[in-house]
């Protein structure tokens, strides 16, 4: 198996964040498809029946918040919010960005186990977790979440999905999203910036087996410098048979789900499995 470089390689500078801006901004299906922002409203009339009093948000990996204001859109104000990311200064943007009567904000390694978190005991939470997967070990991740809820509590999450149902094809057929200029002057320069400092060679992408997983596709960009290889930047993408494995591994239950038209991304509502002993998947 390649090297592969921590993802913070490809953040560790502003002049890095700002590529990567211009790569949202020039090819991000949210940004460019009106079906895929109107995902993020779905599923405000299924949680608006089940909340019967307050409720507590929790919003995790939550970048500036875009996503789940659009959630927010449709949904009373929480009683309270907590906005979490590995980068702190987004987190607390987030935080003022989005409504709630009262708000917290904090920096999470969702690579690990999470830090205890305080919330008004009165309330129900819901738990967001957008945009994440896809860069994270799925089933650990999803069974760390597991093990913070109660019973009434929810987990809305994202998953960037390959259309159809073989993983692979579906892939291949989503390739050209990372496989473009934008994209390749960021990894680029990710690459020139690194240390210890690679030798010379090409970027290279293409769509392979995840480690972890054989039968799950992962779009990968690999610097390739014979007979050396680096993976610099990967991408998980499910079918949604794959995701659904997943919520039951965590021993979580499924009530919703909602899909874009093209099959590309989707969202699943998953709350506590009843009876259920914690899930044991390793951190």
């Amino acid at each position: 198996m390649p090297s592969e470089l921590p993802a913070s390689a490809l953040y560790s500078s502003p002049a890095l964040g700002r590529l990567w801006k211009k790569v949202h901004q020039a090819c991000s299906p949210f940004l460019h498809r009106p079906a895929v922002r109107r995902l993020y409203q779905r599923p405000t009339s299924v949680l608006r029946k089940t909340l019967a009093g307050p409720y507590s948000l929790i919003a995790l990996g939550c970048a500036e918040g875009t996503k789940e204001a659009l959630l927010l859109l449709g949904m009373p104000k929480p009683a309270f919010l907590l906005t979490a990311d590995t980068n702190l200064s987004l987190a607390r943007r987030a935080a003022r960005h989005l409504p709630a009567r009262k708000k917290a904000f904090r920096n999470i390694d969702l690579s690990r186990p999470f830090p205890a978190f305080q919330f008004p005991t009165a309330t129900a939470r819901i738990f967001t977790l957008f945009g994440v997967l896809p860069n994270l070990e799925p089933v650990p991740l999803l069974c760390r979440i597991a093990r913070l809820m109660k019973s009434g509590d929810w987990l809305l999450f994202s998953a960037n999905l390959a259309p159809g149902k073989s993983g692979f094809a579906g892939a291949r057929k989503v390739l050209s999203q990372y496989n473009n200029l934008p994209t390749r002057r960021w990894l680029e320069a990710s690459v020139r910036r690194y240390r210890p400092k690679l030798p010379p060679g090409g970027l290279e992408f293409g769509v392979h087996p995840d480690p972890r997983e054989k039968t799950l596709a992962r779009i990968e960009a690999r610097w390739i410098a014979h007979p050396k290889t680096w993976i610099i930047f990967s991408s998980r993408r499910p079918t949604m048979a794959q995701v659904e494995s997943w919520i039951r591994i965590a021993h979580l239950k499924k009530t919703a789900r909602f899909l874009e038209p093209r099959g590309e991304e989707g969202l699943w509502l998953v709350g506590p499995a009843p009876s259920r002993s914690p899930p044991s998947h390793p951190d």
